[in-house]
């Protein structure tokens, strides 16, 4: 009999509260556990001895539990620790080093299903290394420079003929809080005149690919959900179809060729993962066009707006591989 599911997440992620509904429905045993509560208003105990197996133990406020009762983990969203403010910043530098070793132990010395592993989500989420097997597998990739040299900026620029868009490497947002977003946007000639910026950041730099539309495909299992997002009909939403109102735009189900389908498989298998979105273009001649995998990019709008059966299918895996 399968264990129960510990979904590691935030306090707020609508997303894992839609989970948490499915699960109760279903009858199905979980745990919901916020590091961000570490170590103030949660515990990890780690204990060892010469004559057992090792035991892992979770406590927050509403009690214990064992690790071994658990058979599969959903690791969401997670937050920072809640170090005590009174703590000087070298003390907390300190204090946040202490409970990453001690959460990571945990993660990489206790068995259980991961969807995902936060080791394989820290490897995954690179961008170079997305786009080289996107290349391996026979996706079409867009023309892209990682650099901090201006120089290259220039002739990549000119390469291009001044159709390109700056994109983050990372989460895209700013700031500790993450409220203020980091969008793609188109480069203009004054942007590369100010290129010399770069010796501050590296960026990383694509050549722009006209849209028929945006394609988001939430891959779970070995389950592929396409959907299309006609972003293109809003002015905000050209270049980056989250500066929209994405619930708004039209989504629907698309049908993507077996052969695409299947390197969206391959390309989970290769990074390890057992869950991911992958953001793609569909040009106005068919083309599909690789841009990245985002091995926790949120899905619960497109369970929304298209009815398709997201958590249900994430719940079936978590229960079927823990079993």
């Amino acid at each position: 009999m399968a264990g129960k599911i510990l979904i590691v997440t935030g306090e707020f992620d609508s997303t894992a509260d839609l989970m948490v509904v499915c699960l109760r429905a279903r009858n199905i045993p979980f745990e919901r556990f916020h590091p961000q509560d570490i170590p103030r208003d949660a515990t990890i105990s780690l204990s060892y001895g010469p004559d057992r197996a090792p035991v892992a133990t979770l406590r927050d406020l509403s009690g214990p539990v064992e690790w071994s009762q658990f058979s599969s983990v959903w690791y969401r969203r997670p937050e920072p620790f809640s170090l005590a403010k009174t703590l000087t910043p070298e003390e907390q530098e300190f204090a946040w080093h202490e409970c990453t070793a001690v959460v990571q132990g945990l993660y990489r010395a206790f068995d259980a299903f991961w969807v995902n592993h936060p080791d394989k989500i820290r490897v995954a989420e690179s961008k170079p290394l997305q786009l080289t097997l996107a290349h391996k597998l026979g996706f079409a990739i867009p023309r892209t420079l990682f650099t901090n040299d201006p120089e290259a900026l220039g002739r990549f620029f000119e390469e291009c003929k001044g159709r390109v868009v700056y994109k983050s490497m990372t989460q895209g947002v700013l700031g500790k809080s993450g409220q203020q977003s980091v969008y793609t946007s188109r480069l203009t000639a004054e942007h590369v005149q100010q290129a010399d910026l770069l010796k501050n950041s590296p960026g990383l730099f694509q050549q722009e690919i006209t849209k028929a539309c945006d394609l988001r495909i939430t891959v779970i299992g070995d389950r592929v959900f396409p959907v299309e997002i006609r972003s293109q009909s809003n002015p905000e939403s050209i270049v980056d179809w989250r500066r929209g109102e994405v619930p708004r735009m039209e989504h629907k189900p698309h049908q993507l060729p077996a052969e695409i389908e299947r390197r969206c498989l391959a390309l989970n298998e290769r990074l390890g993962l057992n869950y991911s979105a992958i953001d793609m273009i569909l040009t106005p001649d068919g083309e599909y066009v690789f841009l990245e995998i985002n091995p926790t990019g949120q899905f619960g709008w497109i369970q929304d707006v298209t009815g398709l059966p997201l958590i249900d299918t994430l719940a079936d895996l978590l229960v079927g591989e823990g079993a």
